[in-house]
């Protein structure tokens, strides 16, 4: 038996096109939705990468500035070591100066003239005593430049006892001291002298001290 379709064929097409319709906006949806979701999820991802960066730079940061602070302690301490490694080796080679400087001295001393007091400050020395006369005085001068270890040497004072210029007293008279009389020495009648020399910086060559390669 033939079936009639009744309804009219437009009210047909006009409810398949919206159901076409309505699928089609529901997968627009879905497909905005999804791609919605996709670029969350990327650039969520990539956020979540860019803090992990941010906080590793920032670990490494924290582990620079440690060594950093080491590398100063230790460029500190390097410093130290070199600034006493120095005056060890200052030490080192003025070692045999103050030696050598007491035997010229000792072999500066002209006779008839002693020392009564010896000073020493930085590179200065001054050498206070008492003199025959003063060309002993200017002996020790000379003496004590011709040293490798001593120079520019100058008398810084001088004061003539008025006693060199009387007679010589006997030997057996006396000289009163404030409390007892003792005896008149040659000494009363010697030159009060204040002399200063130099010491050298440097130590004299193997040539200037004579010692070759004995050093």
């Amino acid at each position: 038996m033939a079936r009639i379709n009744l309804l009219p064929w437009r009210k047909e097409e006009r409810e398949r096109r919206n159901k076409e319709f309505i699928t089609l906006v529901v997968a627009v949806t879905l497909l905005t939705l999804l791609a919605a979701f996709a670029s969350w999820s990327y650039f969520n991802n990539a956020l979540a990468e860019q803090l992990d960066a941010n906080a590793l730079i920032e670990q490494e940061n924290t582990r620079l500035d440690t060594v950093l602070t080491e590398i100063d302690s230790l460029e500190q301490r390097r410093e130290d070591i070199i600034s006493r490694m120095q005056v060890i080796q200052d030490l080192q080679g003025k070692r045999p100066v103050p030696v050598r400087l007491w035997d010229d001295l000792a072999k500066a001393m002209p006779p008839a003239l002693y020392l009564n007091n010896l000073k020493r400050e930085g590179d200065t020395l001054t050498l206070t005593g008492l003199a025959d006369n003063p060309n002993i005085v200017s002996s020790l001068i000379r003496n004590l430049d011709n040293s490798k270890w001593m120079d520019n040497s100058a008398v810084s004072n001088i004061q003539q006892n008025i006693n060199a210029y009387e007679a010589a007293p006997a030997l057996n008279q006396t000289v009163t001291t404030g409390e007892q009389p003792r005896a008149i020495y040659p000494e009363d009648s010697y030159v009060q002298f204040v002399v200063t020399t130099k010491v050298q910086s440097e130590t004299p060559t193997d040539a200037d001290t004579g010692l070759g390669g004995e050093l």
